[in-house]
């Protein structure tokens, strides 16, 4: 079906280039949006109107072009229609911006330039969500945007915090059209793999009106959309050593669990935002405008996690591999040794043993234990913001005064029950084309007999809030000289931040099969619980060949009475848990800045000019981060932790025209990232495992971490030419404090948790080049001049440096490679886009915490260190596309596809002599679409 889809792609674009040319049609009512960043160029009075694809792709050129920093635009194709299904698919397209997929099958986690850290500001006023310094920008759908700029490099007028930059939401405004609006819109999205068709509405209505105390604006913009997911996960979750129990056989490292992880649910999404502007007079604009965003995942993560180290397990036969490691392993567990500390502080590694194992390609297991898990989840999040200022532009002078007040609010009901049974037999093959694929004979998955309750169950109840003040008034002026402008500017912003939780887990009554109890465990059948406490769930594609199980029914464990069910079998009181005060924690912040920046301009010949801006910006920040501490006795500590930071972040950019299609740039800027704030949090919160197969882990915020600062050349060139321009960008960070979150054992109260804690790291550098272009052959006879073409390229190279366990290695989620091409279509009422992006591999996660085996060399082998331990993404693309269609100049239809290829997610450890090992295989979805646009 994939591979049909690509095809039928590409037959209706080359349709398309045949078509005969019909009359252009011509938009009045989105007028070119003006800010602080660039105008769109006028058109000229005898320039043809294009409208759609080109329109948005030469807007967004001019604004790249007239901008005095490095920055990338997506301007919308019409009132509402972003060129891609959510904000970030269509970031992937900006030169720099890599984007991954998420746990709902959606794409995310935007990175600029390989950074994750970037400021949002919607309509430039700083977002966030809750406790975070990102905004969630799968709460903002696509619809709801005007455009997006990415600013790549920091001028001292742009608010702090983006240390790879920043993303700029643009809304709609009434005093961006001309006419009265009312542009409707609906589409159907349908998933291949969830198999279910999705609504998608928004609705758009704006008007102006001149009155005796001058021209008013309205405008009112809202947004639905539902759509079900199903995303499955295939893992080999950690190495172990098959030398110890129940095995006894050395030579071979395998995985501790054989984890199927089939994800489903739904996410819902509203949004609304509105606007009034008033031009009171010719030089004073009043506005008031605001914004509401709700999102709404509710779904589950279901497992058959096959256990091999179960007691009772055997190995009945095994196809020898040839990738193996020398290792350590812990003597009577398989694991990986641990350091352990004395109380005078010296380290020792616990007991180990010095071997060579190797990975098998096959190996059948028999009498092992398939633990079936359901991780139920609930999450609601909600973002409000409200602004109103002043501009007042009166000959030379011109002014700002902006205030904006923001809420964000976060409740989260993660619910985990598992039950499990024996297996007669089961086969891994480790490896098939990129996965592994397990064989369970007959159907004991599909039967309820022989299921018992297992572990525990855990109760998970999290709300985080988050609100933001902020003001600021900028102030600049037009100079008849070499410095022609002169800016300045104030801003403060008020930050509070308050998290609470409870993590209640709490032990099966009986016993656990697999573990030396199992004549203590307990038959489903036999605990009461209701019929329905058991379903089926969803397949998983590398078991059986997609074969189903029977989980904890998601459904239940999220109402109150079935909730209460469970929890009254689990000797528990019904209702849900207070929050824990040890789980809780609280901040505030404050902030100052001002800045002063100049621009200059000069003519240095009759075709060449020089200009650019030169500044600096100073903030100081305050901060206070409270917890709770136990005291004994059921009784807390009050524990709280405050700094004050003083920081200055110059720049200066220059510009060199070359007659009207030449330019050239040079920039420095330095830029800075706060800490998250519950990083901060000085307190450690422990989650002891109730099966013996899970390592313990917990999480520690670092009260002592740094603002992460960059200081970062950019330098460009740009070729501007008719329908088109070509860009080549070179840049280098040198990024210090850097902060690198991840996992080390610690043993605590005679328990090994694997305890995650962020830390500076001293020092990482991250530089590239980046080469973008895009051309409408308009020379082409007839129909064929509406074909056009678009390219990006990035390389980027990162290290970490200093003397962290890291060092060496690149930046977490940094590919090196990056690249977009795109072929489109725009001419008489057709508008279409082919668009191919591909990622190369990148770090994925730091696995450094876990106790899965690890490779080492003679000389390291005995050093009381645990060597760092990292998986890698594949590198993979995505192939999308879209066509559409104006029916008349009020109505449009279109229909597209994303990921029409079919492309999957997988991650693998890389070592020498251990190269390419699978650890997991995540399918992603592929989407079709139809819609239609009417405005009236």
């Amino acid at each position: 079906m994939r591979k049909t889809g690509f095809s039928a792609a590409v037959s209706v674009l080359a349709l398309v280039a045949s078509a005969p040319a019909w009359g252009q049609s011509t938009d009045t009512n989105d007028a070119p949006a003006t800010d602080a960043v660039a105008t769109a160029a006028p058109e000229a009075d005898d320039a043809i109107v294009v409208t759609g694809i080109r329109r948005s792709l030469e807007r967004a050129a001019d604004i790249k072009r007239d901008s005095v920093q490095v920055v990338d635009a997506i301007v919308a194709q019409d009132i509402g229609k972003l060129p891609d299904p959510t904000t970030a698919a269509a970031l992937q397209r900006v030169p720099g911006v890599q984007v991954s997929v998420n746990r709902n099958n959606e794409l995310g986690d935007v990175r600029v330039r390989g950074l994750p850290d970037v400021l949002t500001t919607v309509n430039g006023r700083e977002v966030f969500s809750t406790i975070g310094r990102n905004f969630d920008l799968q709460d903002m759908p696509a619809e709801a945007l005007s455009r997006v700029n990415v600013f790549k490099s920091q001028t001292a007028d742009l608010t702090e915090g983006g240390l790879a930059g920043v993303i700029d939401l643009q809304l709609n405004r009434p005093f961006n059209f001309k006419d009265p609006t009312v542009v409707l819109g609906g589409r159907a999205n349908y998933g291949d793999r969830v198999d279910k068709i999705n609504p998608q509405f928004s609705l758009l209505a704006t008007d102006r009106w001149d009155t005796g105390i001058g021209e008013i604006g309205a405008l009112i913009n809202g947004t639905y959309s539902k759509s079900d997911y199903y995303r499955a996960t295939t893992v080999l979750f950690q190495r172990r050593s098959t030398n110890t129990a129940p095995f006894n056989r050395p030579g071979y490292v395998i995985p501790g669990i054989l984890q199927n992880f089939p994800q489903q649910g739904f996410i819902e999404r509203h949004q609304l935002n509105g606007a009034l502007q008033w031009q009171a007079s010719s030089s004073l604009e009043a506005y008031v405008e605001g914004f509401y965003t709700y999102f709404r995942d509710r779904g589950s993560r279901n497992g058959a996690n096959i256990q091999p180290f179960t007691t009772g397990t055997t190995i009945t036969s095994v196809t020898p591999g040839d990738s193996c490691i020398q290792t350590r392993v812990r003597r009577n567990n398989g694991n990986n040794p641990v350091i352990q500390t004395d109380a005078a502080g010296n380290q020792t590694l616990t007991p180990y043993d010095k071997v060579e194992l190797c990975q098998p390609e096959s190996m059948t297991f028999a009498n092992l234990v398939s633990n079936q898990t359901t991780q139920a989840r609930d999450l609601n999040q909600r973002n409000k913001q409200f602004a109103g200022g002043l501009k007042y532009n009166e000959g030379a002078l011109n002014a700002v005064f902006d205030v904006a007040y923001q809420t964000s609010k976060y409740k989260l009901q993660n619910i985990t029950s598992d039950i499990g049974k024996r297996l007669p037999s089961l086969t891994v093959t480790m490896d098939v084309d990129g996965h592994a694929e397990y064989t369970v004979p007959g159907d004991a998955l599909l039967s309820r007999d022989g299921l018992y309750i297992r572990n525990a169950l855990i109760q998970n109840f999290t709300e985080n809030s988050g609100k933001l003040f902020q003001a600021k008034g900028d102030v600049d002026y037009d100079l008849d000289s070499f410095l022609s402008n002169i800016a300045v500017g104030v801003r403060y912003a008020h930050r509070s931040a308050e998290e609470q939780s409870v993590n209640l887990n709490t032990a099966t009554p009986g016993g656990n099969i697999g573990t030396g109890n199992d004549a203590a465990a307990v038959l489903v059948s036999n605990t009461g619980l209701p019929e329905d406490f058991l379903v089926l769930g969803s397949a998983a594609p590398d078991l059986n060949g997609g074969s189903r199980f029977y989980i904890p029914n998601p459904d239940f464990l999220l109402s109150e009475e079935g909730l209460d069910a469970a929890r009254a079998y689990f000797r528990l009181p019904a209702g849900r848990p207070a929050y824990d005060p040890g789980r809780a924690f609280d901040a505030t912040e404050d902030s100052i800045a001002g800045y002063v920046q100049g621009k200059y301009e000069a003519d240095l010949s009759n075709s060449i000019t020089l200009d650019g801006v030169v500044g600096a910006r100073y903030i100081r920040t305050s901060r206070t981060i409270g917890t709770n501490v136990p005291a004994g006795g059921g009784a807390f500590d009050r524990l709280t932790a405050k700094t004050v930071d003083h920081d200055w972040l110059p720049n200066a950019t220059a510009r060199f025209r070359i007659g009207d299609d030449i330019q050239i740039r040079f920039g420095y800027a330095k830029s800075l990232r706060r800490p998250n704030f519950a990083s901060l949090n000085p307190a450690i919160t422990l989650n002891q495992s109730n099966n013996p197969l899970v390592q313990s882990t917990g999480n520690a915020g670092n009260p002592d971490l740094k603002a992460q600062k960059s200081e970062s050349l950019d330098a460009t060139f740009e070729y501007y030419f008719p329908s088109g321009y070509i860009a080549v960008a070179g840049y280098y960070r040198d990024i210090t404090d850097r902060v690198i979150t991840s996992g080390a054992v610690e043993t605590i109260d005679g328990v090994d948790y694997s305890v995650s804690r962020p830390r500076n790291v001293g020092q990482a550098t991250l530089k590239g080049i980046e080469l973008s272009t895009q051309y409408f052959l308009d020379f082409l006879p007839g129909a064929l001049s509406g074909l056009g073409v678009q390219g990006a390229f990035t390389l980027a190279d990162s290290k970490v440096g200093g003397d962290d366990p890291l060092a060496g290695y690149p930046l977490q989620g940094v590919s090196k490679y990056n690249y977009t091409v795109g072929l489109l279509y725009e001419k008489s009422g057709v508008s279409a886009r082919l668009v191919y992006t591909y990622r190369s591999k990148y770090l994925s996660l730091d696995a450094s915490g876990e106790p899965t085996l690890r490779p080492f060399t003679d000389e390291t082998i005995d050093v009381v260190a645990v060597p760092a331990l990292v998986t890698y993404a594949r590198g993979a693309g995505r192939l999308d596309f879209n066509i559409g269609y104006d029916i008349t100049d009020k109505i449009r239809v279109d229909v597209g596809g994303t990921n029409i290829l079919g492309s999957n997610t997988s991650t693998y450890y890389d070592y020498p002599g251990y190269t390419n090992i699978n650890n997991e295989m995540a399918y992603d979805e592929t989407t079709w679409s139809a819609g239609v646009r009417v405005k009236f």
